[in-house]
């Protein structure tokens, strides 16, 4: 399945960027997260609690970070698997400077493979779009914490 589109914070790209590899923020941003832990500055492990269509499940994973170019993209690859199937995803992020502020725009694919993958493709679509729009609601909200410090 094919994910993209973009969110605006009101923090410059370098502190948007600190912000994303920030495994605190990380963990406060993205639903459903247990535990993060930084195993190296680009690689995170992962426990994670997701529902989907009346499938809940625990997943463990791994979060990477390739390609680098601070404070402008990167790839982020995320794998995870737990009892009730997998997920992988491949997705470039961008940082782009706009109007005081830092456009992210993110452009990838996800699979889901096993017993979650059996929910449809227009579920998992839209659960996958809620569970980002969750995600960069949280980076907005720490973005304005931020700015208040």
């Amino acid at each position: 399945m094919h994910i993209s589109g973009t969110k605006t914070v009101q923090l410059t790209p370098t502190e948007t960027y600190q912000l994303l590899t920030d495994e605190h923020v990380l963990a406060r941003a993205f639903p459903g997260v247990k535990r993060l832990t930084a195993v190296s500055d680009y690689e995170y492990e992962a426990d994670l609690e997701v529902g989907v269509a009346g499938i809940k499940g625990r997943y463990k994973g791994r979060i990477q970070m390739r390609d680098v170019v601070k404070p402008k993209s990167y790839r982020l690859l995320v794998n995870g698997e737990g009892p009730m199937g997998f997920m992988e995803s491949d997705v470039k992020i961008n940082l782009e400077e706009q109007g005081g502020g830092t456009q992210i725009s993110y452009d990838g694919d996800a699979t889901v493979g096993g017993t979650v993958a059996g929910v449809g493709q227009r579920v998992l679509s839209g659960v996958a779009k809620l569970l980002i729009g969750q995600f960069f609601n949280g980076i907005a909200k720490e973005a304005t914490l931020s700015k208040r410090s």
